[in-house]
């Protein structure tokens, strides 16, 4: 029996740090859970705004707006199976939920990088 509590810790330890790591003073798994969903949300409307800025940075240019349009669509449809894949490694539904979200924000953070370093945005 305490082998298994053991091995579970180790598998699930990971995944709780990265959790904690982007809500640290929260405690519950409720208040963990909308932590994460703020976090989340923060990061989708950062992401909306950097590509409303580089939709109007770049309206004189339809060939360059196609494609970074196009590039979206495919981080999206990436960011997707990506994050579905982490769902599929957890057995537990309340990991599971975890390391979604926690993959979701990592990406849409990356992705909210790139968006700014490559279009300039903030100049």
């Amino acid at each position: 029996m305490m082998f298994r509590i053991i091995l579970l810790f180790v598998l699930f330890a990971p995944s709780l740090t990265q959790a904690r790591a982007l809500c640290p003073q929260t405690v519950g798994e409720q208040a963990m859970n909308q932590c994460l969903d703020t976090k989340l949300e923060r990061a989708v409307d950062e992401l909306d705004s950097n590509l409303d800025h580089i939709r109007q940075k770049f309206a004189g240019d339809p060939d360059l707006l196609q494609l970074i349009e196009l590039g979206q669509k495919n981080w999206d449809a990436y960011r997707k199976r990506q994050c579905q894949s982490v769902f599929m490694i957890y057995s537990q539904p309340r990991i599971q939920n975890l390391m979604t979200m926690s993959c979701a924000i990592q990406l849409a953070r990356e992705r909210n990088q790139i968006l700014r370093e490559t279009y300039q945005l903030g100049d």
